[in-house]
């Protein structure tokens, strides 16, 4: 029996535990995964060899749509300590001030940018030292160890097309061309696990892990605790005040159904007992839609290809261990640009990001042999709506993960706007002489239907789905109040990048954890 019951030791449950534990709470930390000792979980460049590992990922793949060449796509989620921030690519980014305040105007009442700016700044140690960054949190903030001869030039080409070239990502000047910042400490990665949930352990914190949650316990309207499965033997994990979801924008919908909470004819179709009809969980599933670009650099100098390759990765793993950089303190996105490409709009549409780097057939791991480039276009704010439902009433099995990626005609086109101002960028004069040409898609494609073809057929998500169990105002439909509570079940919250009822325009970590920041407070306030 435990004051609170964490489901999830991922981004936003491992911040739980420490808030929490610090705040006098007993508390109980479930996780389906294991301890996150694997070598390559710690090393920045480690991503590429992790991404569909079998044993640290939950292996899911989204389930086939036209819109998107009828691909199931790898959709990488962690199952590990940390979850996915022990497998993500590192990148830091707080949204735009329009992202939260748009929740705001929802009905998600103290969920403005200037409700949750601090919440940002408390749990972050920023390397930059600005004055609305955080100096004093847990979780280590750094630019990049190495800032390749590249990116230089890659800045003065921003430049030259008029892109504003900030510093700090995060800052004030949101838009333009900046080099991204990284979870990392030193060397190493720096994720959940090692910056929250050690020192909750540490408090004591109890932690269930390979445990795989078998539904929540709901007696006379009220969560009391979950239902585990570890080492064969179910059991129960009690909760005196609280159970909450940090399962992920998959993991959350996808235990509330088995829990028989959300739409009453799906859990139905699937023999499960309906606790209550709530129609929203699983839906309005929410994700970045990436197509990556390829170039040919002129010389190996410019381009981390050799270095990342045997025998020469050998010295790189050398440097790594004396000096703490090369190039396996990269990380996939080690600039970025983030620009509006229509009139009138509030907060960025497009973000280009990538690096120094190209992949053999562009699979990530797998190092081109001549020097290359690789750069993915997005669109920040997609209209196009996916489903996270069940394909079984099994625990064990995965679920159906519907993106439905591409299937609003404005998606379409602003991966088409991306690619052109991609494109653009890599024309711009300071480049000259060091970009050599145009792999994927190639300069022979070049109308709009060509190149959103070119998207639809290669393309894949950008790791950030959300949204799935939405907070909103009363009579938005929302499973979710503001307080984060589910509407109807005393005693169960949601607290992850499921309750977002808008994907922010950016990489997604930094809002789970300012989210589950700011819920802590909510959570320890009763």
């Amino acid at each position: 029996m435990f004051d609170v019951v964490v489901v999830g030791a991922g981004s936003a449950g491992c911040l739980l535990a420490d808030r929490l534990s610090a705040g006098g709470a007993t508390v109980a930390v479930i996780e389906a995964g294991g301890r996150d000792r694997h070598p390559w979980l710690h090393i920045p460049a480690g991503y590429a060899r992790i991404l569909t590992h079998p044993t640290l990922t939950w292996g899911f793949s989204t389930a086939p749509d036209a819109a998107t060449g009828n691909r199931a796509l790898d959709y990488p989620r962690g199952r590990v300590l940390g979850g996915s921030s022990s497998i993500n690519g590192l990148g830091h980014v707080w949204g735009d001030p329009s992202d939260y305040d748009l929740w705001a105007q929802k009905g998600c009442a103290g969920w403005s940018w200037a409700d949750l700016a601090p919440h940002f700044a408390a749990y972050e140690r920023a390397e930059e030292q600005g004055p609305h960054r955080g100096r004093d949190g847990q979780l280590s903030v750094e630019h990049l160890a190495e800032m390749p001869p590249l990116v230089a030039k890659l800045r003065d080409a921003a430049a030259a097309i008029g892109l504003p070239t900030p510093r700090d990502m995060n800052g004030p000047v949101r838009e333009g061309f900046s080099t991204f910042q990284q979870t990392r400490r030193g060397r190493r990665r720096h994720s959940a696990a090692s910056a929250f949930l050690r020192p909750a352990l540490a408090r004591g914190v109890a932690l269930f892990d390979n445990a795989l949650a078998l539904r929540i316990v709901i007696q006379d309207g009220r969560a009391t605790g979950v239902a585990i499965r570890r080492g064969g033997v179910e059991t129960i994990v009690a909760a005196r005040r609280e159970v909450i979801l940090s399962a992920g924008a998959i993991g959350s919908p996808h235990l509330l159904m088995l829990s028989g909470l959300g739409p009453a004819d799906h859990l139905r179709d699937h023999g499960v007992e309906i606790v209550r009809d709530i129609p929203g969980i699983g839906q309005n599933l929410q994700d970045h839609y990436i197509a990556r670009m390829t170039w040919r650099l002129t010389d190996h100098r410019w381009s981390a290809n050799r270095r990342i390759a045997w025998p020469r990765l050998a010295l790189e793993l050398a440097r790594w261990a004396l000096r703490g950089d090369g190039v396996l303190t990269w990380s996939p996105g080690m600039v970025g640009v983030f620009a509006r490409t229509l009139p009138g709009l509030e907060a960025p549409d497009i973000q280009l990001n990538g690096g120094p780097v190209s992949w053999a057939e562009g699979r990530i791991g797998v190092p081109d042999p001549e020097p290359g480039l690789t750069l993915g276009a997005w669109q920040c704010r997609p209209l196009s709506r996916g489903s996270v439902t069940l394909a079984s009433p099994d625990p064990a099995r995965a679920p159906v993960i519907a993106p439905r990626f591409l299937t609003a005609p404005e998606d379409r086109a602003a991966v088409v706007r991306g690619i052109r101002l991609a494109r653009r960028w890599m024309a711009a004069e300071p480049l000259r002489g060091i970009v050599a040409g145009e792999l994927r898609p190639g300069a022979a494609l070049q109308s709009d239907d060509e190149l959103a073809a070119f998207a639809a057929e290669t393309g894949g998500t950008v790791y950030h789905p959300s949204c799935t169990v939405r907070m909103g105002g009363e009579g938005s439909g929302a499973p979710l109040d503001p307080q984060l509570r589910l509407r109807g079940v005393a005693g169960l919250r949601v607290v992850d990048a499921s309750v977002f009822p808008d994907i922010p325009v950016c990489n997604i970590n930094a809002t789970v954890l300012a989210v589950a920041q700011k819920a802590s407070g909510m959570i320890l306030a009763g």
